[in-house]
């Protein structure tokens, strides 16, 4: 061969191997056709001017997108010329069966450029098991369809309650596979409800029989509720995602420690709930079985007679109103509206409100506390009253206008206390009175920014705070913890102010607010 053309055949060989693949954005999905409780990965791909791009606005039909997108960037650099690509992978899942579309994606390109990719359309088919919460049905549908054999039921400790009165909604895990991780990935919004959510982290997965198998079973999400409307009301579904291992069978003796991670999507079923109107007769402050407690009354230093009342019990007493005295006291009457605490790390919620009563007497000598009662309709559906029987000590009279007489010294002892001893402790207790009112002082500027006049900007207001402090707010949605707790709670609230069905105030709503921002 001459020297001419060996050069001529180096050349093609060189150019054949140096030509760069021409690129072009795409959008593509790994799926066309899907069943409802399958999960589609959508993938993105930007080359060049494009590959700038931070972020993507996904138009969405009949999906959902869980969770933020993976993203990876390449760059090359070839005979001088430099490319580069960024992908976009997102998990999504369906909503309903029928039609999905992805798409179309409008780019804006480093200068100026613009370009738009063609939507992409999915069709989802129906779930047999949607809609149902029978565990042993779910079961045998995954299993003669040749499914994955983990799913979620949602189940309610009574369909039939009071308005306003309490209901247990627990949604359970069930697996037979090797399960990775999962999270929640749809929380349902309860408008119909006032919500209180319920602490599940330390329960214990239990093993179950199901049509003869051994299936795992584990509570992910508990939620008293209590119905702020007769009629018939709906717990709409709840999705779950969840990622397994699959086996792969080839008849090696290694299969037991080879497969390949499933991205998969479960949805419960939803609960129908009948919420009887309350029975005729007399108005009650609460519906549940709840007790009530009142303490020894006293007079401090000739102040007035302080007596705490408490009302215990599985109801909804946030909006319930203090106990009555059955004739007014002989004096003046201040009610001072304490805590309200939730017992939320049993099975049920155990709701606790206290109330302090400070009557000032208006003559000294001997001073009778007529009886109080509240009344209730129990879980009997029958009205019963609740009293706290009369009682009589010695007071001496008092004003809300009149300072207290000062405290007496109760001993030479106590008058012979070290002076710096004394300092010491006033330097300590200021020193962390100070920090507590800069901690209090700071959440309440905090809530006081973020508690908005309607609860969508209450809620986009939020979800900035939460963004600005590194947080994803749809994570806590599934997140586990105190957090996630309040944050769900917060938003069931939300949810049920924006349609009407709640009367709370701007004070109910800054509580859930600061429960979040102190967790």
């Amino acid at each position: 061969m001459s020297a001419g053309k060996a050069a001529v055949v180096f050349f093609v060989l060189v150019s054949t191997f140096c030509v760069l693949p021409v690129q072009a954005n795409e959008l593509n999905v790994d799926k066309r056709m899907m069943q409802l409780d399958d999960t589609v990965t959508i993938t993105v791909t930007l080359d060049d001017a494009f590959a700038s791009i931070d972020s993507i606005r996904m138009p969405l039909q009949n999906l959902a997108i869980d969770g933020a997108p993976s993203v990876s960037s390449e760059f090359d650099f070839i005979n001088g010329v430099t490319s580069r690509r960024k992908t976009f992978r997102y998990i999504a899942h369906a909503l309903a069966p029928g039609g999905a579309m992805v798409g179309p994606i409008t780019l804006h390109g480093a200068g100026g450029q613009v370009e738009t990719l063609a939507p992409v359309a999915i069709q989802i088919l129906p779930d047999a098991t949607a809609g149902s919460n029978d565990p042993a049905k779910i079961l045998h549908e995954l299993m003669a369809t040749n499914h994955d054999p983990i799913f979620l039921v949602a189940t309610a400790d009574k369909t039939s309650a009071f308005e306003n009165e309490e209901i247990i909604v627990t949604w359970w895990l069930y697996n037979a596979t090797s399960v990775q991780q999962y999270g929640i990935a749809e929380i349902p919004k309860l408008e119909d409800f006032w919500s209180e959510e319920l602490d599940v982290r330390g329960e214990q997965p239990e093993q179950v029989l199901l049509n003869g198998m051994v299936v795992q079973k584990l509570p992910i999400r508990r939620v008293a509720l209590f119905p702020l409307r007769s009629g018939s009301l709906t717990v709409p579904a709840m999705g779950v995602n969840a990622s397994i291992m699959k086996r792969i069978r080839t008849g090696n003796p290694f299969d037991l420690f080879e497969g390949m991670e499933v991205d998969v999507h479960r949805r419960s079923g939803p609960i129908n709930i009948h919420a009887r109107p309350l029975p005729p007769g007399p108005p009650v402050a609460a519906v549940g079985d709840v007790v009530m407690r009142c303490g020894i009354p006293v007079q401090r230093n000739g102040g007035p007679v302080a007596l705490s009342v408490v009302l215990t019990g599985r109801a909804n007493l946030r909006g319930a109103p203090p106990p009555a005295f059955d004739r007014k006291p002989d004096g003046t009457l201040q009610i001072i509206d304490k805590a309200t605490s939730v017992d939320r790390h049993h099975d049920d919620a155990t709701m606790t409100r206290r109330w302090e009563y400070l009557i000032f007497p208006a003559q000294t000598g001997e001073f009778t506390l007529p009886a109080m009662s509240t009344r209730v309709l129990n879980s009997m559906g029958a009205r019963e009253d609740l009293r706290c029987a009369a009682m009589t000590l010695a007071v001496r009279a008092a004003s809300p206008e009149e300072e207290a007489p000062p405290a007496r010294i109760a001993s030479r002892k106590s008058r012979s206390v070290r002076p710096f001893l004394i300092a010491a402790a006033i330097v300590v207790l200021g020193a962390v009175a100070i920090a507590r009112y800069q901690r209090s002082r700071r959440i309440r500027n905090q809530v006081r920014g973020l508690v908005r006049p309607t609860p969508v900007e209450t809620r986009t207001a939020v979800d900035e705070y939460l963004a600005r402090r590194g947080i994803e707010p749809s994570s806590l949605l599934r997140e586990p913890t105190e957090r996630g707790d309040a944050y769900r709670s917060l938003r069931s609230l939300l949810d049920a102010v924006e349609r009407d069905r709640l009367t709370a105030g701007q004070r109910e709503i800054a509580q859930r607010v600061r429960d979040l921002v102190t967790a």
